[in-house]
């Protein structure tokens, strides 16, 4: 199998929803660090038809673009003749997976390089109508005189105004709430959260907040962002967005802790403040064979190695990572000791604290996983390697491009560091897992 290597990857800031990327769809974003990806390769002089193919990862399927991996890569600029696929069904995990289809792609010698983009518009996720709402504005839509068109509105406008009767559905909270278990995600973080035997409290998942958003902070001011976000302009607003902007520099012991929980409110402890925030975003990052880009003496960031995911109980999914994380140390004959950086999405700080101190106790890992085969410790996560300059609670979550922004966060970190490998790993709804080992030579 050969290798592959990362030669590039950068992302855009991390927008809130509903600020400014709030009027960008997900392909328009995604097209934005196509044409950045075109520059670079100009700068590199590597022509465009090097690229192979293109992968992407989007959770929130545009409806006008249910590839939108090929319009962002045509309209992006990219030659029509170069093929694009588009990965969404691993949700959160989604961006870790496309990146590990990319590499197998280049390992099976089926390719030379790949480009796996990121993007996710969570701003304009749509609200839908109640069916029955939706078949009268068919049926006003069809009619043809001006008769039945009063007659198909006598039946519609009480439609849409008796919201009781017929609620509009909201498409986030739609996309956000489990099928299986018929839980939201927040309600899962709630479970681990309560679980007693993993002893997780409000001021735990606050501190953990608190301390996501201090690191991001720092990063953004010793100028570690830098290398990774590319300024965007955004033509919608006539404006340039250079910084993410959900960290709060104020942050501190009593920033969050008059937040209130929002997902079970009388006996919760998951909040807003420490949950992940859904997020605007889109990411790049160019995959080659390793001696292809030593022949075209293209810089090289890191290694992709290996993977694994993970399927756990879906009403406690953000454990999942801890059955992916065991799967690629045991496929690889590694420890945690063997990893010099981890980047853990942060879902939510219950999510983080439960895996990690499941990771380290043999107790709680038989508990939960002794039914996977899983009973032996496998060791300490050391605090300052762990998301050392925030994660999702700080810097925001934008599911599909979440795996993409862990995978770039730990290559540069690992070039600063001067240090060899990192686990990212993150989970997913529907109760699964995923993991990937980077490498810096």
């Amino acid at each position: 199998m050969r290798n592959v290597v990362v030669v590039d990857g950068f992302r855009t800031p991390l927008c809130k929803e509903g600020t400014d990327f709030r009027e960008t769809d997900a392909d328009v974003l995604g097209a934005w660090v196509v044409r950045e990806m075109i520059t670079r390769c100009h700068r590199w002089n590597l022509p465009l038809e090097t690229i192979d193919c293109v992968i992407g990862s989007n959770v929130a399927t545009p409806t006008h673009a249910v590839n939108p991996t090929r319009v962002a890569a045509v309209t992006g600029g990219l030659p029509m003749t170069i093929p694009a696929d588009t990965v969404a069904g691993k949700n959160c995990g989604s961006g870790v997976t496309a990146l590990y289809y990319a590499s197998l792609r280049i390992r099976s010698g089926d390719v030379d390089t790949a480009l796996v983009i990121g993007m996710e518009a969570m701003s304009r996720i749509p609200i839908a109508y109640h069916y029955k709402a939706a078949d009268l504005l068919m049926r006003y839509g069809k009619a043809r005189s001006f008769g039945e068109r009063i007659a198909a509105a006598r039946s519609l406008i009480p439609a849409l105004l008796n919201l009781k009767k017929y609620p509009p559905r909201i498409g986030l909270v739609l996309g956000l709430t489990d099928p299986m278990c018929d839980l939201i995600m927040g309600l899962t973080a709630e479970n681990i959260a309560k679980d007693p035997a993993l002893g997780i409290t409000r001021e735990d998942q606050d501190a953990f907040s608190v301390r996501s958003h201090k690191n991001a902070a720092q990063a953004w001011k010793d100028g570690i962002f830098a290398d990774e976000v590319v300024p965007m302009y955004v033509p919608e607003r006539s404006n340039y967005v250079g910084k993410d902007n959900g960290i709060r520099d104020d942050a501190g012991p009593e920033t969050f802790s008059h937040v209130k929980p929002v997902f079970d409110r009388r006996h919760g402890s998951v909040t807003p403040a420490n949950s992940s925030q859904i997020t605007d975003a889109a990411a790049a990052m160019l995959l080659m064979e390793e001696s292809k880009a030593q022949a075209l003496g293209l810089p090289i960031l890191g290694y992709v190695k290996d993977y694994a995911d993970f399927g756990f109980d879906p009403s406690c999914m953000g454990l999942a990572p801890v059955g992916a994380i065991a799967k690629v140390l045991a496929k690889t004959r590694m420890t945690l000791k063997d990893f010099a950086l981890w980047e853990i999405n942060e879902a939510f700080a219950s999510v983080v604290l439960g895996i990690s101190r499941i990771l380290d106790s043999s107790s709680l890992m038989k508990h939960k996983f002794g039914g996977y085969g899983l009973t032996e410790r496998l060791g300490e996560i050391p605090p300052n390697d762990l998301n050392p300059h925030g994660g999702a609670i700080a810097l925001g979550h934008p599911v599909g491009v979440s795996g993409l922004r862990l995978a770039m966060t730990s290559l540069f970190e690992l070039k600063r560091r001067n240090a060899e490998r990192a686990m990212i790993s993150a989970c997913v709804g529907g109760g699964q897992g995923v993991a990937m080992i980077l490498e810096r030579r």
